[in-house]
């Protein structure tokens, strides 16, 4: 089996790295998934959301993977899939174009929400890849999706769980087999199944084998299923295994002693692997008792880590007493990860107003470095917030917040937002001519949210700064968004600084057309620095074009005058 199934739902605290080894080798494992019939996953504890300002799409194909990784890890999963689709479309022959695929998946099925959708993406992902390296990790994924969709009254789910039953790629008879006597309807045919699982799970030394008839096992109403899956997840050598089998504990809904079964082994366990397993297990138990187990976990587990993961194993939870226990972790808890994990965690869900809470944090005033880390993450977050007051309190923010880096991330959470009102204030800080820093921040935010530069701005500022980093801010974002050869030109013939003149130099050979031509000439011949000239001829001479050819012809005949 290849499985990859500890990479997680978001990355754990930048402390900590934990993986899995269950399957071949020591891959890491996918996200969190709870699959079925292959391996469930143990999410871990997501890393704090990096707060560096957002970048545009790599231009690499190595760039693009990782960002999508990245964007995974940060739960940021409409960009992961928007990414993921860019990417297949830009490099469908890519070594990585499989995992990328699972990831489109994936990203698709939690940012949209919408398990049809879902289902056809893995459904398409199982036919181009039956076998591949990810294949395991789409079938836990579809099983999932088809399990909701048959809960809905979707035919296709059932259809699917249906096929997934039969399926038995290691070729060993006694799935099937034991699978059919159980659906017989027969008692003594179902007791000599049950008999047959129970001597596999005691004696075989195949784990696989061991995961698999675990799920035939929660295919039986027999009243000893929950007792032999507590004690598969309490005593089977194999962690893969234990895992499985507590997943199948938690979806024994109609058994009282589930909460307590589970509680009872996250205890007892010693894997803080399993641990964190246990605690989305329970976020799965559709019962009212859910989150006050999962409450006292994040309060008073002894494991920092496990205190972590229970913040986000709330946030799994489907019911709004879910959104109360988190904002009272948010406001209440006094350890910095709980806060943290509550902020991303209550971010992420969609039923929530979590303006005011991140307003609060935004504008707050302590002093230690975590507490400026939780602003920061706070700015941030608002971004991602679909509110039309947003635009008004990130103003709020950079007109009062008393750190620069607030600011910045209030510039560039605007930027991310994009719109009317964030582009006037970013206009507004860009021509400041008091602070050198913000203003430049605001150019280079600026730079994020347009494609280009229609209508002069950055020459405005390059003319009325007095700056001369906001300048070169200007000359650098003119540059990358393509500028006119007209705006470049009037900046090279202002800018001071050769070094910039040759970067304007460069920037007019990319844009290959006449205009660009008639401005490289003119600086060859009189710019006051030689390597600008020289910068500017070899310009001409790699624009292939009659133009360039007659600007080259005439600076020889300037030459040999």
């Amino acid at each position: 089996m290849k499985l990859h199934r500890s990479i997680i739902m978001m990355f754990t605290a930048a402390a900590l790295c934990i993986t899995s080894s269950a399957g071949a080798g020591n891959t890491p494992k996918a996200p969190k998934a709870k699959p079925v019939p292959a391996t469930p996953v143990t999410p871990t504890t997501p890393v704090t959301p990096g707060t560096p300002a957002p970048t545009p799409a790599p231009s690499t194909e190595r760039g693009a993977y990782e960002q999508i990784k990245n964007m995974i890890y940060d739960a940021q999963y409409q960009q992961a899939y928007d990414g993921s689709t860019r990417f297949l479309k830009k490099y469908p022959n890519s070594s990585n174009a499989e995992e990328v695929s699972f990831w489109k998946c994936y990203a698709l099925q939690r940012a949209a929400r919408d398990m049809g959708k879902s289902f056809d993406c893995y459904q398409t992902f199982l036919t181009q890849y039956p076998n591949g390296n990810w294949s395991d990790d789409a079938r836990a994924e579809y099983a999932k999706v088809a399990k909701r969709l048959a809960k809905a009254g979707d035919p296709r789910g059932k259809m699917a769980l249906d096929q997934l039953n039969q399926t038995d790629d290691e070729g060993d008879i006694r799935i099937p087999v034991i699978y059919a006597l159980m659906q017989s309807g027969d008692e003594a045919d179902t007791k000599m199944a049950l008999d047959a699982i129970h001597q596999v799970l005691k004696t075989s030394k195949d784990a696989d084998l061991r995961r698999k008839m675990i799920y035939v096992l929660t295919e039986s109403d027999d009243p000893t299923v929950m007792d032999t899956l507590i004690d598969v997840a309490k005593t089977d050598p194999d962690a893969d295994v234990r895992r499985h089998a507590i997943y199948a504990i938690s979806q024994q809904n109609d058994d009282p002693k589930v909460i307590d079964t589970l509680v009872s082994i996250m205890k007892t366990e010693k894997d803080p692997d399993i641990r964190r397993h246990v605690l989305y297990a329970i976020a799965e138990v559709d019962r009212p008792d859910v989150i006050k187990v999962l409450s006292d976990a994040a309060l008073n587990d002894s494991d920092n880590d496990i205190r972590t993961a229970a913040t986000y194993a709330i946030a799994e939870v489907d019911d709004p007493a879910a959104v109360s226990a988190l904002k009272s972790l948010l406001k209440n808890s006094t350890n910095f990860d709980i806060k943290r994990a509550a902020l991303y965690a209550l971010t992420e869900r969609d039923d929530v107003d979590i303006v005011p809470e991140l307003k609060t944090l935004a504008l707050s005033k302590g002093t230690s470095e975590q507490e400026r880390e939780l602003r920061r993450a706070s700015v941030y977050a608002l971004a991602e917030v679909d509110d039309p007051t947003v635009e008004d309190v990130l103003s709020e923010v950079v007109k009062s917040a008393n750190e620069d880096e607030v600011r910045k991330a209030a510039f560039y959470a605007l930027a991310e937002r994009g719109g009317p009102k964030a582009e006037g204030m970013l206009k507004n800080a860009a021509l400041d001519p008091k602070n050198e820093e913000m203003a430049r921040t605001a150019v280079y935010a600026l730079g994020d949210m347009w494609d280009s530069d229609k209508d002069g701005f950055l020459l405005e500022v390059y003319r009325k700064s007095t700056f001369d980093s906001v300048r070169r801010a200007a000359l650098d974002v003119s540059t990358n968004l393509g500028g006119s050869p007209a705006l470049l030109g009037e900046m090279i013939k202002n800018e001071r600084d050769p070094n910039q003149r040759r970067m304007i130099v460069r920037a007019l050979a990319d844009m290959d057309n006449d205009e660009a031509v008639t401005i490289l000439a003119r600086v060859a011949k009189t710019d006051t620095n030689p390597q600008v000239r020289r910068e500017a001829v070899s310009a001409l001479g790699s624009i292939d074009s009659p133009a360039a050819r007659k600007a080259l012809r005439g600076l020889l005949a300037v030459e040999d005058e």
